[in-house]
């Protein structure tokens, strides 16, 4: 109770007059590749004014935190926070869904995700929501957004708009710009030509560019100066050495991970050139988790669920990627999984920028709590705890050009915090155990995010 008193009253002294707020003694996790340290840092405003020993940090509000852990918060850097219903026939709904988006960006604070990047959404209602949780008028994470994806292709629904021509894609490149996105995004059907027009036209404005590629192979992306790639593999054939005769579609990826060889000249290449380039991956692990997966009551029966309406779990149920699948397909799938997690693990070895991200709210992926089920995949991948947690702070930085402001618990940064109550260096389900949320200085209470305007 009386640490509840101490947040109530530092929320009211920061508003009114950003006052210091000293949180002491907790095991601090820099991420900057120093060693977790007792320290007590000093909160001013929206800052971290200081990082000092224990006992030395001075301000108007002491908030005890022995025995606490505190790292900075997690970013997802593949969330689509503007969320449109699915129908009991598994269908997409062409309006964004309010009440739903706004559920999605509380939840995700609520689990520690203080910045996300939603890849592709209608551009429009991107930036206004972008607009109101910088201003504070909704609650969420800090938000930054691509705006309608670029797909040669004639479908236009949400979040999609189809290029054909070289001027489609400058053309929608500089709306977006003018528009206020702070980044575009191509998809699987857009190819080199115009993937390079699509960057020079965004270059030309500010704005970075990532990818979910497959006319594109990663390696002609990388020459041509792309600013992320999406998702944990390509699925292209120009990194296998025998590509005839593999299955189209979903299936097609099962295939694709039977026929890769992680020590082959092609996948080496790529890695290395990947690594060169400082060209970020977002894995979203998770995202294939579930559809290889999808028969798993791990993913079915998962208590997260409880966290969602009804409405949005028949919508799962539903759209299921792999809910036709047979038997044996599945057992394919489960099989091929330990050579997706090679793949990643060859990437993380040759030295490539990896992120964290989710595609949240794609079947079966919940909002925020998703984001630690895939620091647990990564780490299944063979991937050091410490360094699966600079991939969700620092590395998500950097691929964001925020490296000067966030990422890490240092002084002059953004004061975006976790406090856990146990270490995550000693088992990374302890990410779960969050004691308070720092979102630009304001120390939070996951349970009152969560009931704001009540609980689904």
């Amino acid at each position: 109770m009386r640490l509840r008193a101490l947040i109530f009253g530092s929320i009211i002294a920061l508003a009114a007059h950003a006052q210091r707020v000293v949180l002491r003694g907790a095991t601090v996790l820099e991420m900057t590749g120093a060693s977790p340290r007792a320290a007590d840092l000093v909160l001013e405003g929206e800052r971290i004014a200081e990082v000092v020993p224990p006992g030395k940090g001075h301000g108007e509000q002491v908030i005890d935190l022995s025995g606490k852990f505190v790292l900075p918060g997690l970013a997802d850097l593949h969330a689509h926070v503007l969320v449109h219903p699915t129908d009991e026939q598994g269908q997409l709904g062409p309006q964004v869904d309010r009440e739903l988006s706004l559920l999605a960006l509380r939840v995700l604070l609520a689990h520690g995700v203080t910045t996300v990047r939603d890849p592709g959404a209608a551009t429009e209602a991107a930036v206004t929501y972008r607009s109101m949780l910088a201003a504070g008028k909704i609650e969420g994470p800090r938000l930054w957004t691509c705006g309608r994806i670029l797909n040669v292709s004639t479908v236009d629904a949400e979040p999609f708009t189809p290029v054909r021509t070289v001027e489609d894609v400058r053309r929608e490149v500089r709306w977006q710009a003018l528009a206020g996105v702070d980044c575009v995004k191509a998809y699987a059907a857009v190819g080199p030509k115009l993937l390079g027009v699509a960057l020079a036209e965004a270059h030309a404005h500010g704005l970075r560019v990532v990818g979910h590629l497959q006319a594109t192979t990663w390696m002609e992306a990388a020459a041509l100066g792309i600013d992320g790639l999406e998702h944990a593999a390509p699925w292209t054939r120009d990194l296998l050495l025998d590509p005839n005769g593999m299955a189209v579609g979903l299936f097609g990826r099962v295939e694709w991970l039977e026929r890769l060889d992680t020590t082959a000249e092609p996948v080496r290449k790529l890695v290395a050139e990947l690594a060169r380039s400082r060209v970020p991956v977002d894995l979203t692990l998770i995202a294939m988790h579930t559809k290889l997966f999808g028969d798993s009551a791990r993913w079915q029966r998962n208590p997260d669920l409880n966290l969602l309406p009804s409405t949005v779990i028949r919508g799962f149920r539903a759209g299921a990627f792999t809910r036709r699948w047979t038997k044996p397909q599945f057992a394919r799938g489960h099989a091929a999984w330990p050579k997706l997690l090679a793949w990643v693990k060859a990437l993380h070895e040759g030295g490539v920028l990896l992120t964290a991200g989710t595609d949240t709210p794609n079947p079966w992926i919940v909002p925020g709590a998703s984001l630690h089920d895939e620091l647990l995949l990564l780490e299944e991948a063979g991937i050091p705890r410490f360094v699966v947690l600079q991939m969700a702070t620092r590395n998500a930085a950097i691929a964001l050009g925020r490296e000067r402001e966030q990422g890490t618990v240092e002084a002059g940064k953004v004061a975006d915090l976790l406090v856990l109550s146990a270490d995550p260096l000693a088992d990374l389900r302890n990410t779960r155990l969050i004691e308070l949320v720092i979102q630009r200085g304001r120390l939070l209470k996951p349970t009152d995010i969560l009931s704001q305007h009540g609980r689904p």
